[in-house]
């Protein structure tokens, strides 16, 4: 039988367990204060980004944007191709490539009549392709007279954004183009009147030799 002697070892036991909980709780009974902790040249950075430099950054960027997409250099330049096509018109209006050998057959004797059928047509071919070369040099020239460059110049110079002054220096390398294919067309008026020139000098012996050949052979006497 159990007497009251047999409980005092456990209820030491448990008064020893509950003073080292006591001593040593699980949880703390009031929460820690916070440490607060500054760090001023962090903070006056930070400051400075929000209120200084990202404003400034932002219009930096919206000024380049405007400036990349703002154009107003371009419009002054105008295609010459129908001007050159008339040009061309005018050239080919006497001799050409199409009737070069019909005017310049080479060895072929002349008729009786070829006085009139041959040397005052030719003649007059070749005059109107001479006169008509003398005519582009000269509608040229006085294009060249008439040229003015100041608007593409006066453009670049008043440019405020990228793309306007880009466009205005497209605009002056298309003119220089053009210059070049004003160029090409008189290049080509002068092979034109060479290439007639020593086609009729050639035909003329040709067909004059080719005539006393035919005289000879006949026993014709020119």
């Amino acid at each position: 039988m159990r007497t009251r002697d047999n409980f005092k070892p456990v209820a030491a036991a448990l008064a020893i367990v509950g003073a080292a909980l006591l001593a040593c709780p699980i949880f703390p009974s009031k929460a820690h204060a916070q440490l607060a902790v500054t760090d001023p040249p962090v903070e006056a950075a930070t400051a400075d980004m929000d209120t200084v430099q990202e404003p400034g950054i932002l219009a930096q960027d919206t000024a380049t944007a405007t400036s990349v997409t703002t154009g107003g250099g371009g419009g002054q330049y105008q295609p010459n191709t129908q001007y050159i096509a008339s040009l061309d018109q005018q050239l080919f209006s006497g001799i050409n490539a199409q009737n070069f050998a019909s005017w310049f057959p080479g060895w072929v004797a002349l008729p009786p009549d070829s006085t009139d059928t041959i040397a005052i047509p030719l003649t007059n071919a070749l005059l109107t392709t001479y006169g008509q070369a003398l005519a582009v040099a000269q509608s040229q020239a006085g294009e060249l007279a008439g040229e003015n460059l100041s608007n593409i110049e006066t453009i670049s110079t008043n440019a405020t954004a990228v793309l306007q002054a880009i466009q205005a220096n497209t605009e002056a390398q298309l003119q220089t183009a053009q210059e070049v294919q004003y160029l090409r067309q008189l290049v080509a008026t002068l092979i034109t009147v060479e290439a007639t020139k020593a086609g009729a000098e050639l035909n003329e012996r040709a067909r004059e030799e080719a005539t006393d050949a035919m005289s000879f052979n006949l026993g014709i006497v020119p």
